[in-house]
């Protein structure tokens, strides 16, 4: 942080400069200047400059329309640089269908469509898998799983974007699907092969909650509760609106029987437990401030959040104390395995939400295991992830409007037992008759 501020100094203008500063910032949760630095990569977008990835933004800004002007900044590049190829589709018994992921390891994706991947049918459809990421350790379980659902599976990490594009026209994909875009910002993902082009018909879909802002991505995967009428405006593709939500979920995910306690966890026995384990990036001085407003008013809760870097604790537990909590009041959860992670927070209470960037894959982790998530829905994919899974299992009560409902929500909650019961009831009577973890029919 120290080389970029320095390098600022010199040259405020040198492209991603600005968003480098404000993404490592956000990472280690440093609020100094938050507000301007906020305003400073506003204006720059708004002038056409190349100011920052377009990931950095969906964390700091529920606007769709600068969301998309930082795409389209961003994919021009690489449209100056690759030419596009001329594909045609091309009759055939099945359908070519390719996925195209650093992602197929452990990691929020694969836990997110694995079996969405094995339910494909395939008298209809071939599918084939690319993986664009770093070299997998042997014991990574997920990315055999992932590796095997695929009718062909292809390491394409070595290839440059042209040798993907290339390999992709030779096995006639049909329709290439990115669940990519813009992550990881800009590393890995090779968004250059779909400039060029991958197959007739190109898919932004699951990773990246947001518009490709390209001219070469047909479609985006999404749903009602996602993009509203009025924001279809500020996507690039065509949308496909499915039914329920547009986030697939492996229904059979193996939870652990370790036996835990609450103190076994650092957690005080008899106290609500409020927690969050998104990144800390999704962590803002904003949303901080209500959290922090929510444990003054109950002084028997705690804040339980998932252990993400040694600056970003410090930082957030000095923040609590600006505020007035007492640092014992925030607790932090070491990372572990899927399976135990899903089985140790059964013992949180109420899960509080992020904003603008909701929980995603910690929102379908959380409901599953029976521990409501309290929302806020905005006008920003990102803002809506969790409104859309919410609403898919019926629990409509924990989408908030703005953050003094979101308050007053969080309040009710844990002053009023016989609320939170019926919350807790719905939650666990919805998980088996809604849709949300049915990938067969999700598939389908």
């Amino acid at each position: 942080l120290e080389c970029y501020n320095s390098a600022y100094i010199i040259n405020p203008e040198h492209p991603l400069l600005l968003g480098y500063i404000v993404h490592t910032k956000t990472k280690i949760c440093d609020w100094d200047n938050y507000g301007a630095d906020i305003d400073l990569i506003k204006n720059s977008l708004e002038k056409g400059k190349k100011a920052t990835y377009p990931f950095t933004i969906l964390t700091i800004l529920d606007s769709p329309a600068l969301q998309k002007k930082t795409a389209e900044i961003w994919t021009e590049q690489f449209e100056k640089i690759y030419q596009k190829s001329q594909i045609k589709l091309k009759n055939k018994n099945k359908i070519r269908v390719g996925y195209y992921s650093a992602d197929f390891r452990n990691h929020a994706t694969s836990h997110l469509i694995a079996e969405m991947l094995e339910y494909h049918n395939k008298s209809k459809f071939e599918i084939f898998g690319f993986y664009l990421g770093r070299k997998i350790n042997n014991e990574d379980i997920w990315h055999e799983r992932i590796k095997n659902s695929f009718d062909k599976f292809f390491d394409v990490s070595s290839l440059t974007e042209d040798q993907i594009s290339e390999l992709s026209i030779e096995e006639e994909i049909d329709i290439a699907v990115d669940l990519m875009a813009h992550c990881n910002n800009g590393m890995e993902n090779r968004f250059g092969a779909f400039v060029i082009g991958c197959a007739p018909i190109q898919v932004n879909f699951l990773g990246y909650p947001g518009t490709s802002g390209a001219k070469s991505i047909d479609y985006i995967v999404a749903d009602k509760n996602l993009i509203s009428d009025d924001t279809k405006k500020f996507y690039s593709e065509k949308i496909i609106f499915l039914p329920n939500s547009y986030q697939p979920n492996t229904k059979n995910t193996k939870i652990s029987n370790k036996k835990l306690t609450k103190e076994k966890l650092g957690l005080p026995s008899e106290k609500f437990v409020f927690c969050c384990f998104n990144q800390h990036q999704k962590i803002n001085p904003f949303i901080f401030d209500v959290w922090m407003r929510i444990l003054k008013k109950n002084h028997n809760s705690v804040l339980w959040l998932l252990d993400d870097n040694i600056y970003s604790n410090k930082n957030l537990l000095n923040e609590g104390e600006k505020r007035g909590v007492d640092k014992n009041r925030i607790i932090f959860a070491k990372r572990l395995p899927l399976e135990e992670h899903l089985y140790r927070i059964k013992f949180g209470d109420l899960f509080l939400d992020t904003f603008p960037y909701t929980a995603h894959t910690t929102c379908s982790d959380a409901l599953r295991v029976g521990l409501p998530v309290l929302t806020l829905k905005g006008n920003s994919f990102a803002s809506r992830v969790a409104a859309s899974l919410l609403n898919t299992i019926k629990l409509d009560d924990l989408i908030s409007k703005n953050l003094e409902e979101y308050e007053a929500i969080a309040n009710k909650i844990i002053s009023d037992p016989n609320y939170f019961k019926k919350i807790k009831k719905k939650l666990n009577e919805n998980i088996l008759k809604t849709p949300l973890y049915n990938s067969k029919l999700f598939t389908k």
